[in-house]
């Protein structure tokens, strides 16, 4: 008895899995400073390295883990993973991102005594976290420049900014709130140039 081959689309779709796994093993294992640290890394695995994803569906996906309950880091992947592959990509990524901090968690607590009391291990921490703030401004400069091409998406992104840095608006709000107004402004175009097409047949019939 012999079995069919593998199709092409079967072995790709396979790889991917074990790719989403391993890339986001590591990448958790190596980032500092929670679920948006991870950000530029992925951005530059995914979207600069391997062409799986755009600018804007990375943005896409930043919106929507925003907006969503639970750990950044386990819904980054799970985002990334489906939108990549499907069900199996986001069950991997988030077993290959979910595994890393588990480990390490455990390491401390079995420890928590030493490391509490190191200065020297947190002004490592401290040098760390520094350089994922320089990591997370970069990622957000690149995955803006495809979406703030007119003063209109400026402007929002100013009020956004505004609103939850000197306002403290809940971010989820937030997305809504533009979510909302995109849908408007998209409603508005789409019935003042219907409008203007069934003005222009009726001057055309007269």
């Amino acid at each position: 008895m012999t079995t069919k081959p593998q199709s092409e689309s079967g072995r790709k779709s396979e790889h991917r899995i074990w790719t989403l796994f391993a890339v986001f093993f590591k990448i958790s294992t190596v980032s500092v400073g929670g679920g948006l640290a991870m950000l530029p890394l992925i951005s530059r695995e995914f979207v600069e390295k391997r062409n799986w994803m755009t600018d804007e569906e990375m943005v896409d996906v930043v919106a929507v883990m925003q907006s969503m309950p639970g750990i950044i880091a386990v819904n980054m992947g799970i985002l990334v993973g489906y939108r990549t592959v499907g069900v199996w990509g986001a069950v991997s990524a988030a077993f290959g991102v979910a595994i890393p901090p588990f480990v390490v968690i455990t390491v401390v607590a079995a420890f928590i005594s030493f490391f509490k009391d190191n200065r020297q291990l947190a002004h490592v921490f401290l040098g760390i976290r520094a350089a994922v703030c320089a990591l997370i401004l970069v990622s957000v400069i690149k995955l803006a420049k495809p979406i703030l091409k007119d003063k209109l998406a400026l402007g929002i992104a100013l009020i956004a900014f505004v609103g939850l840095v000197f306002f403290n608006f809940n971010a989820i709000w937030m997305i809504i709130a533009g979510g909302v107004f995109g849908l408007g402004l998209g409603l508005y175009q789409f019935l003042y140039f219907k409008s203007k097409i069934e003005n222009g047949k009726h001057e055309d019939g007269e």
